[in-house]
């Protein structure tokens, strides 16, 4: 890439007090100053894309072929809802259910096309048997936002129209990918996209600035991606083309462009370099280092790593896939990681709004953690006063019986009265963890959240993500030299 000269100290970009939604968050401590190369993926990273537009003209490029192949036509009336389906959601193909699972693979919600399945029904699925979630289809990346909401309403489709599509859930899935494959291939989605980039992308003003700053930290940048050249030329020149005055084209930021690469087959492959030789994408195969600004297809991590001197925890690399881009790069050739999270700018700013919520929910929490020991001390009163009585009984000792029949007659009512009021603060409960749910997502609440417990995802960022952020030009208001440093939670006997 090439260096600017100088940097606008006025530039609000310097500025401190950075909002919360578009803070970089640590899971892992890092010091960015001995991060020597940062990788960027594209889709979604780079270049966040319009969802509702964006899923809406991938929804229907797929059940266009559905149709073409033989589907009832009364399909054709479906169109995509971007209120139902969201990230982080695992998918029983089989059964043709849609799950919302917490960190330790505890079903909370499910439903069967748009019907909520009910607790027993999920105890008996799911909970009592357990499950392995990597036999599931995680909703891991926005590209499987319409794919898995096209799933639900067939599957609804299904159960409404018995019979006539003679196919299981499982087989239904299976021309799904394949009709999204076709989709790809044929471009009908990404023609429409390359046409009308500003109808299907975002584009940053302030990502240009981000990656010039950490150029001139020092920081050698590549931009690694699974689209070909033409689609990622297209884009990229969308996205970055005459944003910056000393970078007229969107090639100038990059010291290293990889195309089609295959993620997460990049990190664990063996695939060698192609060297794309021209605008319509022609490639050849690369032997030798790989040249800065020119552009190359394929690859492995690996081979990337000898190529280019840039080894493990020297590399920083930044994605929105939790496994094609995160999981991947740090299980495999140990690389450091952010992930782009674009969910987390308006759910930040929902959780102060629900803070009158958290705050009576934890006031509920106490007081019905106070009845419950209420509740034992009585039981274990009664408890004993029967033992008594026995005891007397055994004796002849009429009076003593009839006085602690009476003391536990006293104790029943007391014990109805506590459970009254045991049940109305647990109503309470569940009705105010339902209201703050709602404020994040009609259905399935936050992201990172099943109801007061971590949710799947949320466990996986923790665990993989170094750090995250909202989006990449987040980096802006960090210094490329900072030490992101982990405030870990005590454990509970710590507290």
């Amino acid at each position: 890439m090439k260096r600017a000269e100088e940097v606008d100290m006025n530039d609000q970009t310097m500025k401190t007090g950075i909002p919360n939604e578009q803070r970089i968050f640590v899971n892992r401590s890092l010091n960015f100053g001995n991060v020597k190369i940062i990788g960027f993926d594209m889709d979604h990273t780079l270049a966040p894309y319009k969802k509702e537009n964006f899923e809406a003209l991938a929804f229907q490029a797929t059940l266009t072929k559905f149709i073409e192949a033989g589907y009832p036509e009364e399909l054709s009336t479906l169109a995509y809802k971007n209120d139902f389906v969201i990230r982080g959601l695992i998918v029983d193909i089989d059964r043709g259910n849609i799950l919302k699972v917490d960190g330790y693979k505890y079903v909370k919600d499910a439903y069967h096309g748009y019907k909520r399945l009910n607790k027993e029904t999920r105890d008996a699925l799911y909970n009592r048997q357990g499950f392995r979630a990597q036999d599931f289809h995680s909703i891991d990346t926005f590209f499987a936002l319409s794919e898995v909401q096209l799933f639900l309403e067939i599957v609804n489709y299904m159960d409404h129209n018995p019979g006539k599509i003679d196919k299981s859930f499982t087989q239904v899935y299976a021309d799904l990918r394949k009709f999204i494959d076709l989709s790809h291939q044929d471009d009908s989605i990404k023609k429409k996209v390359i046409e009308s980039p500003e109808k299907y992308i975002e584009k940053n003003k302030y990502l240009a600035t981000t990656l010039v700053r950490l150029a001139d930290a020092g920081k050698t940048l590549f931009l690694l991606t699974n689209s070909d050249y033409t689609y990622t030329n297209h884009i990229m020149n969308f996205v970055l083309s005459n944003t910056h005055e000393e970078f007229p084209d969107w090639k100038d930021f990059w010291n290293y462009i990889i195309v089609g690469s295959g993620k997460p087959g990049f990190f664990v492959g063996s695939q060698p370099f192609f060297e794309v030789i021209d605008d319509s994408g022609l490639l050849k195969i690369h032997r030798g280092n790989l040249n800065p600004f020119s552009v190359y297809y394929g690859g492995n991590a690996k081979l990337f790593e000898k190529l280019t001197s840039y080894q493990g925890d020297e590399v920083l690399y930044i994605g929105d896939h939790i496994y094609g881009d995160i999981i991947q790069s740090k299980g495999a050739v140990n690389w450091r990681t952010m992930l782009i999270i674009n969910e987390l700018e308006d759910e930040i700013k929902k959780l102060d709004e629900g803070m009158q919520y958290t705050k009576l929910i934890d006031k509920k929490l106490i007081e019905r953690e106070t009845l419950d020991e209420e509740l034992q001390k009585i039981r274990s009163m009664m408890a004993a006063n029967r033992r008594l009585a026995k005891k007397a009984q055994k004796k002849g000792d009429l009076k003593k019986i009839q006085s602690l029949l009476a003391a536990n007659d006293s104790l029943t009512n007391k014990l109805n009265n506590k459970k009254e009021s045991l049940k109305s603060i647990e109503e309470s409960i569940k009705t105010n963890i339902s209201d703050r749910s709602t404020m994040f997502h009609p259905v399935w609440g936050e992201l990172m959240k099943v109801g007061f417990e971590r949710s799947r995802f949320a466990n996986q960022v923790c665990n993989y993500a170094c750090i995250y952020s909202s989006q990449v030009s987040n980096l802006r208001f960090y210094s490329p030299y900072k030490k992101f440093v982990s405030y870990h939670e005590s454990l509970p006997h710590e507290e």
